[in-house]
């Protein structure tokens, strides 16, 4: 059987098909015997295109803990792919991967990988070697000959390199010198380490984010963790990074309205209410103008972790390196196994799988979860000390539910005092009163986020911003863009 159509002229000397067809079938038949060669051998080495995404596909399947056969793998592959053939006859997908399983060869299977991964490299050697020749014969006048030799002994170099890597390891070396370049890049202003957010108290306490990192957003209900998540996703995007964001609680709509609201000054509650004017409508509709090309994409379905790592994959394939927004891990579908999950058992199985894929995709991803329900239970008795204490805490990494701190490179948790101060009124008419009215006042509009884990930086620290509920948008205090205190309107039409 061959994968190619006879008008093809396949360098047969430096590839074997048959091989190739042999390594998938005996991974189609022992999904476990990939453990043996997927750091040694990679979905570049094989010659056929499609060989290769099947390739790619069961390592995706079998590290997710998926049975890989032809009939699954088949969903994840292009429905057609040119010149595909069996016995010199055109051959779908289906049969072609049908036919692959019949080819299997478990006792090559290490002598497969490494006649693939041999092939490969002469290829390479044979591409160098003609670019060399290419180049002497049509010498430009400027052109050193010195040059073209130099070139195609940086080129040999680097094809040579593959054999000092010992099953996928990085060298110290290289690791130093990809180290002193994103350095040197950052130090230049060529270009930042990591992903800008636009969002300077964070920034300031942990700079921008980091291919690889995972940071928890922690936050007790109604502190804003979903709102300052959507404010990072919002930064990215308009510095150009592409954002998925997975959403489970929050439609796509509603999540609009909120990043609208921000700019425009038009609170979500208004714009489903329909409480506007002419001027308002006319701000939502030049948003939508300015921002229509974003590169965010929300999910609202609510998935698997599973499947959420499926599809971030595929949207760093399609979109390149980006953000991942995962609101929240409470909100993640559990799939088969994880039904008799406690809550923290599952939280961690998610932190796990988050932190995995971080480093696989090498993109940032930002996890947001819920405190413990009890970290905010107040004890003692309702008096000034008690209120003073209230302002005055700092949220921990310990109030995360179960251990999903030791997966996260930052925990980030913003922290506003006035919502547990609005749950501990005291009497009216009382002293104690004024004195809680006047605290609530003070504290509206304040907010704090807090860095209460980091593997990179100074921790336990804090840094001050500000809040303004409307918009739910936290904000440097001070700067330019420091919202103006609006008062709430119920009629806005009265304004005329």
């Amino acid at each position: 059987m061959n994968a190619y159509s006879r008008e093809f002229q396949a360098p047969t000397e430096i590839c074997n098909i048959e091989v190739e067809q042999s390594l998938l079938g005996t991974l189609f038949l022992a999904n476990d015997a990939l453990l043996h060669i997927k750091d040694y051998l990679l979905p570049e080495h094989f010659f056929e295109p499609m060989h290769r995404d099947v390739y790619e596909v069961i390592s995706d399947m079998v590290r997710s803990g998926k049975v890989a056969n032809p009939i699954t793998v088949k969903t994840f592959l292009p429905e057609t792919y040119k010149n595909l053939r069996i016995e010199g006859q055109p051959a779908t997908v289906a049969a072609y991967l049908a036919r692959i399983a019949t080819a299997a060869n478990p006792s090559s299977l290490i002598t497969d990988a490494g006649l693939i991964r041999d092939m490969a490299k002469r290829r390479r050697l044979v591409s160098i070697a003609e670019e060399m020749l290419s180049s002497a014969r049509n010498i430009e006048v400027d052109c050193d000959p010195n040059d073209l030799a130099e070139k195609a002994i940086v080129d040999l170099s680097d094809a040579m390199a593959g054999d000092d890597a010992i099953y996928g390891a990085v060298s110290f070396a290289d690791a130093l010198d990809d180290a002193l370049e994103i350095t040197n890049s950052a130090f230049s202003g060529r270009k930042t380490s990591g992903i800008s957010y636009g969002f300077s108290p964070l920034e300031k306490l942990i700079g921008p984010l980091s291919p690889g990192q995972l940071i928890i957003l922690g936050g007790a209900t109604k502190q804003g963790k979903s709102a300052l998540a959507g404010q990072l996703a919002m930064g990215a995007a308009e510095k150009g990074s592409p954002v998925w964001f997975y959403s489970g609680e929050m439609s796509p709509a509603e999540l609009a309205m909120r990043e609208s609201s921000r700019e425009t000054k038009v609170s979500v509650s208004r714009q489903k209410r329909g409480k506007v004017v002419e001027a308002d409508f006319e701000r939502l509709v030049q948003f939508r103008t300015d921002h229509i090309h974003l590169p965010i994409f929300i999910q609202p379905k609510r998935l698997t972790v599973d499947a959420i790592v499926e599809r971030a994959k595929l949207f760093v394939r399609k979109k390149g390196p980006g953000l991942i927004v995962i609101d929240h891990i409470g909100l993640v579908e559990r799939g088969r196994g994880q039904k008799a999950m406690s809550e923290w058992e599952f939280g961690q199985e998610v932190t796990m799988n988050l932190k995995q894929l971080a480093r696989e995709i090498e993109c940032p991803v930002i996890g947001c979860a819920q405190l413990k329900k009890n970290t905010f239970a107040e004890r003692g008795p309702l008096n000034e000390k008690f209120l003073d204490q209230i302002v005055a805490r700092r949220p921990r990494y310990t109030d995360l539910i179960g251990a999903m701190e030791r997966d996260a490179d930052h925990v980030i948790i913003p922290f506003r005092p006035s919502v547990f101060l609005k749950e501990h009124e005291p009497p009216q008419h009382s002293d104690l009163h004024l004195k809680w009215e006047s605290m609530v006042s003070d504290q509206e509009r304040k907010a704090k986020i807090v860095l209460a884990l980091s593997r990179e930086s100074h921790w336990p620290r804090e840094s001050d911003c500000g809040w303004d509920g409307a918009t739910t948008t936290f904000y440097e205090t001070g700067s330019e863009n420091e919202p103006e205190l609006v008062p709430a309107v119920d009629n806005p039409l009265g304004f005329f």
